[in-house]
């Protein structure tokens, strides 16, 4: 099969998926350009919320906003001809929207890849087919957008995110927090969670079981989860003896995600759901523990972070976790 004749020179972008799940697992096909042209610059577009998030990517040069999927397509229009004369080369267009494929098109970038969707057609050069039999999980398929149609894909190469130090110094004396013991990072929970995992959580009484093990060893808590998640995780709490309630340090809904990031990069273990969080930890590349119950584990291709090498495991087997991680 022929291939496009690509230019010498030139920045590359990619047009970013809208949600922090997606965009996590947009960042292999971030490390695979990387790897594929490394003397070129690679930028970014994602929605306001995540720019903090994607500039965090160890990849990227260069965060441009991304308008809201509900927005009107004139700012889609602008952010397009702003691009203009910005010397792009090239663009990867991850989202199957059709506002989305008008900003490399209207920023004239000459090379414009991205999956068959409608009214794209006018919009993309390198239309491709999403291959779900080839690809069953979706950071493959963003992957295979970044290689030649047909091309293996290579083993999963993405570094830890980016972190800052100042920042984390500020954020332990806000939250009155410290790093004299291991730390756990407890997320759990169920939003954006896949079928399998969510059906094989742990109750109440196990993520307690669990929580107490870990402060019985010498661990302290640190509670993760997302302002939607607030209610949720308010209810599973309410379900546990005060005396572990009192003992967490929760951060639910109180920080945004280069924050998280932060703190979760000074943690030694993560515990929780298979969850955007679950993505996050295996991006500052903590081993993240993903208890079910039952005497079978979900698949890497049924569940997120499971692909980027999170362990399903057996709550039996969590004392041994703790002892293998304990710092």
């Amino acid at each position: 099969m022929g291939h496009f004749r690509r230019p010498l020179d030139g920045r590359h972008l990619v047009i970013l998926p809208g949600t922090a799940q997606k965009l996590l697992l947009a960042q292999a096909t971030l490390a695979d350009l990387k790897q594929r042209y490394p003397a070129r610059p690679l930028d970014v577009m994602a929605p306001a919320a995540l720019t903090g998030l994607a500039s965090r990517f160890p990849e990227v040069d260069r965060v441009w906003n991304l308008p809201e999927p509900n927005m009107g397509w004139k700012l889609y229009w602008r952010a397009g001809i702003d691009l203009q004369g910005q010397g792009y080369s090239r663009a990867w267009v991850l989202p199957d929207r059709f506002k989305p494929a008008l900003i490399p098109a209207l920023a004239n970038i000459p090379e414009r890849t991205g999956y068959r969707g409608m009214y794209r057609y006018s919009l993309l050069i390198d239309i491709r087919l999403p291959r779900k039999d080839l690809h069953p999980h979706p950071l493959d398929r963003y992957r295979a957008l970044a290689h030649d149609i047909g091309e293996p894909l290579p083993a999963i190469s993405s570094g830890a995110l980016k972190t800052d130090t100042e920042r984390q110094e500020t954020l332990l004396r806000e939250h009155g927090l410290t790093t004299d013991q291991p730390i756990l990072a407890w997320c759990p929970g169920s939003l954006h969670v896949p079928e399998p995992g969510r059906r094989q959580a742990p109750a109440a009484d196990h993520w307690q079981l669990m929580l107490q093990q870990a402060l019985d060893a010498g661990w302290q808590i640190w509670l993760f989860g997302s302002r939607h998640e607030q209610l949720e995780i308010d209810h599973l709490l309410q379900q546990m003896d005060q005396g572990i309630r009192e003992q967490l340090v929760s951060m639910v809904g109180k920080l945004p995600w280069e924050d998280v990031v932060d703190l979760l990069s000074l943690a030694s273990l993560q515990l929780g759901q298979d969850n955007p969080l679950a993505l996050l930890g295996r991006a500052c590349q903590l081993p993240v523990c993903l208890p079910v119950q039952g005497d079978s584990c979900p698949t890497a291709e049924n569940g997120l972070a499971a692909r980027l090498g999170a362990t399903w495991m057996q709550i039996l087997d969590w004392p041994q976790k703790l002892q293998q991680n304990q710092q």
